[in-house]
This record gives structure tokens, C-alpha cells and sequence, in this order.
């Protein structure tokens, strides 16, 4: 994974820094959620070493490219910087975090109000938007990405190779259909769409996990295999793309 290039100490005694101008890009892999992000500050015309890093889980662009820009803005305040021009790639954002709340955006939303809480750091900030892509940005972003595709090949890998195990295990599963639905080996009521389980691998295990690891990390237990196998279902790739889905 790219690890961030630079370190920004704390500001000590003495003089504070002034003019800062903040930079950040993005790129999000839509199928494995996987991007990457990068930011550079420039100090009094000197640009810093570009910093990057792999997100492994990013819901939409836009949230990603709001990581860069907090990571970028919390580097700011620990450079010392007084006056924070920030470019960003979106209009959105510049209209988010310079303006007031969005309804239409409430997740985005609340990230944006605990990034404000650092504004307080500097005299003044002010958001642009800025279109043609940074070489130097560019490639980091790109660098970053490709680690967390990497990773997500693993992922996969290993997520299909345990969907198997857990496919073999199924087919000694018996169903059976009762007034209220299907019932596995008389024990656990077991339903197909959407994806639930009463056994304690599906639903004690990761009950306490958040929405995005469950969908990130889970897999089906043998229980919903033998139903999805009895619906057709039987290519693990699938099957633990079923499970990603799940609503809870």
C-alpha cells in the first residue's frame, strides 16, 4: 500500500506559516470500491512532496475525493498554514464546503461539518474548482489505486476459495419448506431474498460490525448456500456477491 511521503510536525513557537494552496485528486474503481487518493500542499510557492494512500473501501468519487481533501486540510493545520486556498475537482464540493448544508447529499454532509471544525485553524480558507488533472497528482492517485486493486484481487481470491468450503458444507443442508418459510436441518428459518439467516454464523457473528465491513468481509453461511443452491445458484463468485448485497 502507498504509505504518505511526508510527515507535517506540529507548528512550534515562533512565526506562522502564511499562504498555503491545497491540492487533492481522486479515482475510484466502481466494482471493487477501491481508490485512490492524493493531496500536495504548496507553502509560500514551494510545493511539498505529494502524499497518497489507498482506500480500500470508497463508496462513491465524491466521498473519496473528500478523504483527500480532509487529509490535506489536517496536514495544513499541522504546517502552520494562516491563509488555505483549496482546489478541488468537483464544484460540489466547492459549493459544500463553502456554503451551507445540502439535503440532497446527508452522508456527505456530515463529513463536511467535521472537516468545518478545523476551519476555526486558519484566518481564512477558500475553495476553487480546479479541472485539468495534475501530472504529479495524477500519478500518485494512480499508484494508490493500483495497490488497492491488488488487494481486492486477493480478496476475491481468497473469498471465492472459502465460498467453495462453505458450498461443500451446503449440500449436506437440509431444507425444508413450513408454513412460515424454509427451515434448515430443523433448526434455523432461513430466507433467500433479501439474504437472512437466524444461525449464528449469518446474523450473531457480524451483527455488531458496521454495513460496510459486513458487505466487504462476509459470506454467505452454509444455510443460505443450500437455499441459493436450491434457487440455482451455484457459482461462488455469485454466491459471495449475494452476501456483499445483503441489506443487514
Amino acid at each position: 500500500m502507498p504509505q504518505h511521503v511526508s510527515e507535517f510536525p506540529e507548528q512550534g513557537p515562533g512565526p506562522r506559516i502564511g499562504a498555503c494552496r491545497l491540492e487533492i485528486a481522486a479515482r475510484l474503481e466502481r466494482r471493487t470500491h477501491a481508490a485512490g487518493i492524493a493531496w500536495r500542499l504548496t507553502i509560500d510557492g514551494n510545493a511539498l512532496p505529494t502524499r497518497s494512500r489507498t482506500l480500500h473501501r470508497a463508496s462513491t468519487l465524491m466521498g473519496a475525493e473528500l478523504t483527500a481533501a480532509r487529509d490535506g486540510i489536517r496536514d495544513a493545520v499541522k504546517a502552520g498554514c494562516r491563509v488555505l486556498l483549496v482546489n478541488l475537482p468537483d464544484p460540489r464540493l466547492v459549493a459544500l464546503l463553502g456554503g451551507g448544508p445540502s439535503r440532497r447529499l446527508p452522508r456527505v454532509q456530515a463529513t463536511v461539518e467535521r472537516m468545518k471544525a478545523r476551519f476555526g485553524s486558519f484566518a481564512s480558507v477558500r475553495f476553487d474548482a480546479r479541472f485539468a488533472p495534475d501530472p504529479t497528482l495524477a500519478h500518485a492517485v494512480g499508484e494508490a489505486l493500483d495497490a488497492g486493486l491488488r488487494a481486492a484481487v486477493l480478496r476475491e481470491e481468497h473469498r471465492v476459495d472459502a465460498m467453495e468450503r462453505v458450498i461443500a458444507r451446503a449440500r449436506g443442508v437440509k431444507l425444508r419448506w413450513t408454513d412460515s418459510g424454509w427451515v434448515a436441518n430443523d433448526r434455523y428459518h432461513v430466507q433467500f431474498n433479501p439474504m437472512h439467516c437466524e444461525c449464528p454464523a449469518w446474523a450473531v457473528r457480524w451483527a455488531n460490525a458496521p454495513l460496510g465491513a459486513r458487505r466487504a468481509q462476509r459470506l454467505p453461511c452454509k444455510h443460505l448456500v443450500a437455499l441459493a443452491l436450491h434457487e440455482g445458484f451455484s457459482v461462488p463468485a455469485d454466491l459471495a456477491e449475494l452476501a456483499r448485497r445483503a441489506p443487514a
